[in-house]
């Protein structure tokens, strides 16, 4: 895997804890756009069989909006890369081992414990600590549609 996508996905799963919030900020971003004021005072009246179509317009806005769209899409791989560790009794490829490495590097608040400590923790060699995570962002890049080669 490139290491831009390897970092690229890294910061997918940091982002996850917050990811609702972030999705909540833009949706009120579009919905509450800065309007500087126009003076329309030129001459001449208002129309008057004008349609307000503005909801409509703020509909479609945040339907085709591809920043929101690009923060839901990557909560939800992350969401279901996640409930496929907790999930699985395949042992080795994605189980709650897995779930608590990913955990403990990424998802935590205040991550305390680098590669190593994850081993330890886990009883694992380090090699196996990295290989699970490598197979759980392989995961998450397939969920997402990224190529990983």
């Amino acid at each position: 895997m490139k290491r831009s996508t390897f970092n690229y996905i890294a910061d997918m799963i940091r982002d996850y804890p917050t990811s609702e919030e972030y999705i909540r900020q833009r949706r009120q971003e579009l919905i509450n756009k800065f309007k500087e004021f126009k003076d329309e005072n030129i001459g001449g009246g208002r129309a008057l069989n004008k349609k307000d179509e503005s909801v409509a317009d703020t509909a479609i806005t945040i339907a085709e909006d591809k920043e929101l769209n690009n923060l839901k899409f990557n909560q939800l791989a992350v969401e279901n890369a996640l409930k496929k560790c907790i999930q699985s009794a395949d042992k080795g490829i994605l189980d709650n081992i897995t779930y608590d490495i990913i955990y403990e590097l990424y998802l935590r608040e205040l991550s305390i414990l680098n590669l190593d400590g994850v081993a330890n923790k886990s009883h694992l060699s380090l090699s196996q600590v990295k290989k699970r995570r490598l197979r759980f962002f392989e995961e998450v890049a397939r969920q997402r549609g990224i190529s990983i080669k």
